[in-house]
């Protein structure tokens, strides 16, 4: 019995369902069941009228045009377009895509990764030497470090010894058996 006072009753006068779910129009701020819910369903006198509301765009140039109550909007329309409707001029979409430049692949990316080695485009899975067969590579030519960086390489490395690895200790699976059934209990 505690259902009963749960959800509202629709108010158009010839349905009276119960809903859990009402909606409340938003005209005359009553509630309805989903069939009566749009004004036009319930016969809103709330609802402001449909005629006028809406204003036409011009299909040639996208500007509004718009239109008094009552008037016709085919006849405001040929207005529009016989005063001088300007269509706007011819516009790039979008931004070019950089396509890859392997001979196989045909993927387009919005990322540019250019090869340092032979300067072209590739997208990700290509944009190593190795993997796009840079001409660079092909020829032998390795690319080499600049004097600069050879300098700050071997000071770095003298400075700062390598550490030695520590030895790593191998458990047995009866350790690793031991320590689980520590854990676990």
């Amino acid at each position: 019995m505690e259902l009963l006072n749960l959800g509202r009753h629709c108010a158009n006068p010839n349905c009276k369902q119960l809903d859990y779910l009402p909606t409340k129009c938003q005209y005359c701020k009553k509630d309805f069941c989903f069939d009566h819910s749009k004004p036009s369903e319930h016969n809103c006198n709330d609802a402001p009228s449909g005629d006028g509301e809406r204003v036409p765009t011009c299909p040639l140039c996208g500007i509004p045009v718009p239109i008094v109550r009552g008037e016709d909007p085919n006849v405001r329309m040929e207005q529009h377009i016989a005063k001088g409707c300007h269509p706007p001029p011819a516009t790039i979409s979008s931004k070019p895509f950089n396509s890859c430049s392997f001979s196989r692949c045909k993927e387009r990316v919005a990322i540019r990764l250019t090869c340092s080695g032979c300067g072209k485009n590739y997208c990700i899975k290509h944009r190593l030497e190795p993997d796009h067969m840079c001409d660079k590579m092909k020829k032998g030519n390795k690319i080499k470090p600049s004097a600069s960086e050879l300098v700050t390489n071997e000071s770095n490395s003298k400075s700062n010894p390598k550490p030695t690895p520590k030895p790593t200790v191998k458990k047995s699976k009866k350790s690793i058996k031991a320590w689980f059934k520590k854990i676990f209990k």
